[in-house]
């Protein structure tokens, strides 16, 4: 595909999004029904979908300059390609549902498109989607590549589809034209300087040493009481040290989720900097806070990512707490930090980051982030997935889902539970599962 094939105009990829991973945001959608027209009702609202998201059907395509950047090809799938439906009789929802939809449950098939293989390369499709019809209710598995979106635009397309499916048009999540425009990110940081900016640093490449025997991984799900964490909100907000005003419920569960990794992972570990800090990197969604802001449901990729730096003496205490004993001060230390690391995410600072790719020839090394962190926590729990009506014949989902994940996770915070309650995925060894189980299990804000 040459360069006369590449979108050019507000649905062109912005430097921001040169630079996301080459990989695919994915869910399973899990559904009750077993109505007949499922599949009739879904194919059509995609439909719909894909004439007010045309670029569904495109490619990602390598562009020759500046290296390591990416473009969108023009349409070029069919419906045909974006949506396939597959029949499982042999597997059971209720069974599924039963085992409260553990990622375990989902290995013995391939949920998700072929073509998404990892040993796929450029062009890769933007969107697939995968319906599977089982005895009892159906899973949609969603994927779209990241080069073009983050969960919130993510998000954002489920919500135009299942608005397709249920109304026949998208005029229901009042979609606009501006949803889909990069110009403002494209354009916008023209004034600011060209200088390396504080959110990028350059990956270091690893070398390769004698392959080591790969230890067996799991993954799992962990449930927190959002009715806890709004009471401890209200409890840390009065413990916060000076120069944060407040902090979110958020912020407070990323303090508790770094706590528990330190505690579980790093409590012997003497490799932190002489002052005893340990650095976590976490993703911000800027639209809010771009100059103009960017609209709620913009379809691009739109967020930076921010390190944070908290001491270790904090961090082991939160990850030690009980019923019985909970660190609230320590608790308040840490979600100031992640609140004001978050603060360095504004307009003028990601016009930087983008301004700055735009400026480079080469940007196959460059990564979001001041520098790298081993740690990492990613939150999609405002991605509002279960408030979707997908129509009478859908309904609602009553679980977002993964299957088993081959390599360690870090906490993902995953859509919230319609009761408020968040699950997070994690996949770690065995050993380490079984640190992270059993301090969840006796601390307060289990759910």
């Amino acid at each position: 595909m040459g360069e006369q094939a590449l979108i050019q105009g507000p649905s062109q990829l912005s430097p921001l999004e040169w630079i996301m991973p080459r990989s695919y945001i994915s869910q399973i959608l899990c559904f009750p029904s077993s109505n007949p027209r499922i599949s009739e009702v879904l194919r059509d609202g995609l439909a719909g979908t894909l004439k007010d998201v045309p670029y569904l059907a495109s490619r990602i395509v390598a562009r020759a300059h500046p290296k390591g950047s990416v473009a969108l090809s023009s349409p070029c799938d069919s419906l045909n390609d974006l949506f396939r439906v597959n029949t499982y009789t042999d597997v059971d929802y209720d069974a599924l549902k039963s085992g409260a939809f553990r990622p375990s449950v989902f290995d013995d098939q391939s949920w998700f498109s072929a073509d998404l293989s990892p040993a796929n390369t450029s062009p890769s499709p933007v969107f697939r989607a995968v319906l599977s019809l089982v005895k009892g209710g159906c899973l949609l598995a969603v994927s779209l590549h990241h080069s073009t979106a983050d969960i919130t635009a993510y998000g954002s397309l489920l919500k135009i589809w299942a608005c397709h499916c249920r109304t026949g048009s998208s005029e229901g999540v009042d979609f606009d034209q501006s949803w889909l425009d990069r110009t403002a990110i494209v354009r916008g940081s023209h004034d600011a300087p060209a200088d390396s900016p504080l959110l990028l640093h350059k990956e270091e490449a690893v070398l390769s040493g004698q392959p080591s025997k790969p230890a067996k991984m799991e993954t799992e799900y962990l449930k927190f009481s959002g009715e806890y964490l709004k009471r401890l909100k209200a409890e840390v907000n009065n413990h916060l040290p000076n120069g944060t005003a407040w902090v979110s419920t958020s912020d407070i569960l990323t303090a508790i989720l770094w706590g528990s990794i330190i505690h579980s992972e790093f409590l012997d570990d003497d490799n932190t900097t002489a002052d005893g800090k340990y650095f976590m990197r976490t993703a911000v969604n800027f639209r809010s806070r771009y100059e103009p802001p960017l609209p709620r449901e913009y379809l691009g990729a739109s967020f930076g990512v921010t390190l944070v730096a908290a001491k270790k003496a904090d961090l082991v205490a939160i990850g030690s707490s009980t019923e019985q004993k909970i660190f609230t001060s320590e608790i308040a230390n840490i979600a100031a930090a992640v609140r004001q690391s978050i603060n360095i995410i504004n307009g003028q600072s990601m016009n930087r980051v983008v301004n700055h790719l735009a400026s480079q020839a080469d940007v196959t090394t460059l990564k979001l982030c001041e520098q790298a962190a081993d740690v990492s926590i990613v939150s999609w729990a405002d991605e509002g997935v279960y408030e979707l009506d997908w129509g009478v014949e859908m309904g609602h989902c009553e679980a977002v889902r993964l299957s088993s994940l081959k390599a360690k996770r870090y906490p993902v915070v995953f859509p919230r539970l319609p009761n408020g309650d968040l699950e997070v995925l994690v996949t770690f060894d065995q050993e380490l599962m079984s640190k992270w189980q059993k301090a969840h299990e006796r601390s307060p804000w289990k759910a």
